[in-house]
């Protein structure tokens, strides 16, 4: 019988991330920001991308999974907040749109 473990399956969603410096970050989400909802308050879009770089640089992970919820949690953190405009105050909607940003970020930032 075959022996299920979820930690060798959060192990084979690896990938490989390109370069990740300040201005690639502040590009990406720049366009993140225009087409999804909800978007970082203009006058913390510069600190958001200063913690995600920072938090880039200092988790030597590859995991995409790990990638997509710390992401996600980033985003719940800056809308518990405030500083999200426009963002749903139910949060199976919030997960929902901040799942689809993660994945959009984790493409982005994919190595071609």
């Amino acid at each position: 019988m075959n022996y299920y473990s979820y930690s060798k399956e959060v192990n084979q969603s690896n990938v490989v991330l390109d370069g990740i410096d300040i201005d690639k970050v502040r590009r990406i989400f720049a366009k993140i920001f225009e087409v999804y909802n909800p978007k970082i308050k203009a006058e913390i879009f510069d600190s958001f991308c200063e913690d995600f770089h920072d938090l880039a640089k200092e988790i030597p992970t590859s995991n995409e999974r790990i990638w997509r919820m710390l992401i996600t949690d980033m985003l719940f953190n800056y809308d518990e907040r405030g500083y999200l405009e426009a963002a749903s105050p139910d949060n199976s909607i919030k997960r929902k749109q901040f799942a689809i940003i993660a994945n959009v970020v984790i493409g982005k930032l994919r190595k071609k």
